[in-house]
């Protein structure tokens, strides 16, 4: 038989028993509607919050190691690691071999004083070393107690109170300038260049710490131009060049000043912190300081130090793009190092998560398919009954039973198709009702569409990539082709004079 018969005798069908088409494919188009909208659900939800990660300024962010070892995945880590420091030496070939690098730098902290500046006569080092011994003594007669606050000798108490007035602690961890700056750049008043010596970026509050209180400032505009003092209290910790660290013995937390070292600054950058309590921000003190200050402390700890013979442990390495990370990633496994990337880690989480709840949630299309089985399989056998003399005629004028085989086989099909297009048309409708919904939830929400474009995202919609149509279109066909199966032989095996004969 030739295709315009197959066709001919196609359309004949569907144009006089449509409403059974229709009926029969209602199982395809339900499992097609479930399976694609909540797959394009699934899919649009996880592209959203990455695309909400990506958005950060930290996800264009990861820490490198280098493993005495040779080691370049963490997950191939089995006991605790031991690193090699990396020098500044190093550290400037890496911004030198890698142009999507936007900075490296090593990651320490560097613990201080805050004096005002208008009371520079004392020493917040002399203080504190006051102060310990002041508690060696009052634990000596105390064993049982260790607070301070208990000691009832004057003297003591004097000292006790002007350390705790006039020395608060500000921790300042290296950051790089462009990604503290994003990352604060809503909140942020002042200078929004690269800070240099003699300036500094603080925090308003600084939680418990109340900077403004102890500067005087009502507002965060307040802060800035004020002049402040620190005064070292650690050295950011470091190590000699071609030493093997050992993490789990060594002391990796930085080293008290033995002598007082201050520092005058200006404040040139303030960050409003007073909706955030605890003075952080992801995680980080928010205060920047340049890095060669780290150095000065290092250096007023151990005058005697060579800078190109030490080294750090963790670098942070910022890139100038987030579509950068995974090639940037692989180079430095190539060269090396050990790098890992938190944002790189959360992602692969969210796709492996948004995976299995795809999986889970299409399964439950899959059995309103399994159950649109029979459906199509009673229908379609009513149909060989219905047309035993059409399939007589057919035989008699020369049709093969494999052409009888492919008249109902190929029907079959045509409800699997027919289920599909349905399917898919309802899923998209679905998709645009739950975009309009989106969007009138965030409209009627300022603070909502506040919240959600902060993360970089201004809509939501379900995602329909064009694998997803074509695999839904195959699953429907396999599935209808195979419930025509059956039907389709017992056509194929009418025999035309006894079915001529009894019609």
């Amino acid at each position: 038989m030739t295709l315009k018969s197959f066709l001919l005798i196609l359309q004949r069908q569907f144009t006089q028993k449509w409403g059974r088409f229709l009926l029969a494919s209602g199982g395809i188009m339900i499992g097609i509607w479930a399976i694609t909208l909540t797959s394009s659900l699934s899919l649009g939800l996880s592209d959203t919050i990455i695309k909400a990660i990506n958005s950060q300024p930290s996800a264009k962010e990861f820490n490198i190691f280098k493993s005495s070892s040779g080691q370049t995945n963490f997950f191939d880590i089995t006991e605790a690691p031991k690193f090699l420091p990396v020098g500044l030496k190093d550290v400037e070939k890496i911004k030198q071999n890698h142009p999507e690098v936007n900075d490296v730098l090593p990651v320490v902290n560097l613990d201080t004083f805050i004096i005002n500046s208008k009371e520079l006569n004392f020493s917040c080092v002399e203080l504190e070393k006051q102060n310990l011994e002041l508690l060696k003594k009052f634990q000596a007669g105390n064993p049982n107690n260790t607070n301070l606050e208990d000691i009832q000798d004057g003297s003591a108490n004097k000292i006790l109170k002007e350390y705790q007035n006039k020395c608060p602690i500000l921790n300042f961890e290296s950051i790089v300038f462009q990604n503290f700056y994003e990352s604060n750049r809503t909140k942020w008043l002042g200078k929004s260049e690269k800070l240099g010596r003699g300036e500094v970026a603080v925090c308003f509050k600084c939680g418990i710490l109340e900077l403004s209180k102890s500067l005087g400032a009502n507002e965060p505009k307040d802060l800035l131009d004020k002049e402040i003092t620190l005064e070292l209290l650690q050295a950011p910790a470091s190590y000699e060049l071609g030493n093997v660290v050992d993490t789990e013995r060594s002391e990796r937390g930085g080293k008290p000043m033995t002598k007082s070292v201050k520092v005058p600054l200006k404040i040139v950058s303030v960050i409003d912190d007073r909706e955030n309590s605890d003075g952080l921000f992801g995680g980080r003190s928010p205060l920047y300081l340049d890095f060669s200050y780290y150095l000065d402390a290092i250096k007023s700890d151990k005058p005697e130090v060579d800078l190109d013979k030490i080294g750090f442990l963790t670098h942070s390495v910022v890139l100038n793009s987030f579509e950068d990370l995974d090639k940037s990633i692989k180079q430095f496994e190539d060269e090396k190092y050990l790098p890992i990337s938190i944002t790189q880690q959360v992602i692969a989480g969210v796709k492996s998560g948004f995976a299995v709840l795809t999986a889970v949630l299409s399964a439950f299309g899959l059995i309103a398919l399994v159950a649109s089985i029979f459906g199509i399989v009673n229908v379609m056998t009513i149909s060989v009954l219905e047309r035993q003399k059409e399939i007589g005629v057919l035989k008699s004028l020369g049709a093969r039973d494999r052409d009888i085989f492919n008249i109902f086989l190929i029907e079959s099909a045509f409800l699997g198709l027919i289920g599909w297009t349905l399917g898919i048309l309802l899923s998209l409708g679905s998709g645009a009702l739950i975009t309009a919904i989106f969007k009138f939830a965030i409209s009627e929400n300022p603070e909502w569409s506040k919240n959600l474009e902060s993360l970089n995202i201004k809509d939501f919609s379900p995602t329909f990539p064009w694998w997803l149509l074509l695999g839904s279109l195959g699953i429907a066909v396999i599935f209808t082709v195979l419930s025509g199966v059956f039907p389709a032989i017992k056509a194929a095996k009418q025999n035309p004079v006894e079915v001529l004969r009894s019609e």
